[in-house]
């Protein structure tokens, strides 16, 4: 992907300037994030909530599961207009209508030559059964997947080894296959357990509502 010119932070979130990402996660220049959860009810009114498989070449959480979406927020550019993201890698609609603000958290990573410090600005959205037409990133996303928020939930917490997940894995030849996977917590991204307990606990709450 292209290098991006983004908006950088001191540790209060009070803007210095701008630099490029790759400058950014080098130095370990605070920056701001989007995140977006995707969920739908299934038949049986249970919440499902959508994971990315990220592209085994990525430098941030190689080949693991993570938030439905997320990108860097463009020098100039309001968090929320991150949406696009949505449709980059995913190849979904939405608009920026459509999203809930969470929360926003740090996060600190550090591997090799990467020293990544960002601000995470968590939104949510509601979608329709829309697996099945998916357009996947190749640079981004090698898969997704959805898994029961009630399963992810005993996962993070460590009340089982593993759960099921059923989604469509992107080949080399930007074919699909759909698949069955088993999760476990060695699968997922490194986010902190409170980031994952409370999108998921502010998911189920919106999701009542729906």
């Amino acid at each position: 992907m292209a290098d991006e010119l983004i908006d950088i932070f001191d540790e209060n979130m009070n803007l210095l300037g701008t630099a490029l990402k790759s400058q950014a996660h080098r130095e370990g220049l605070w920056h701001k994030t989007f995140h977006c959860w995707l969920a739908r009810k299934n038949d049986e009114g249970r919440v499902m909530v959508w994971l990315q498989l990220r592209n085994k070449d990525k430098s941030i959480y190689p080949d693991m599961l993570d938030v439905s979406a997320a990108g860097h927020v463009k020098s100039g550019e309001e968090v929320k207009d991150g949406y696009r993201e949505v449709t980059e890698e995913l190849g979904l609609s939405l608009q920026k209508d459509d999203l809930v603000k969470m929360f926003t958290t740090r996060e600190v990573y550090q591997e090799g030559e990467v020293y990544n410090r960002e601000f995470e600005v968590l939104y949510m959205a509601v979608v329709d059964n829309l697996l099945a037409k998916v357009r996947l990133q190749p640079e981004e996303v090698a898969g997704l997947y959805e898994v029961e928020l009630n399963d992810f939930v005993r996962l993070i917490n460590g009340d089982c080894k593993s759960i099921g997940a059923y989604g469509v894995h992107r080949n080399n030849d930007n074919t699909y296959t759909w698949e069955v996977i088993t999760v476990t917590p060695g699968k997922v991204a490194g986010h902190s357990k409170e980031y994952y307990l409370k999108s998921m606990e502010m998911l189920a709450r919106y999701m009542e509502k729906v």
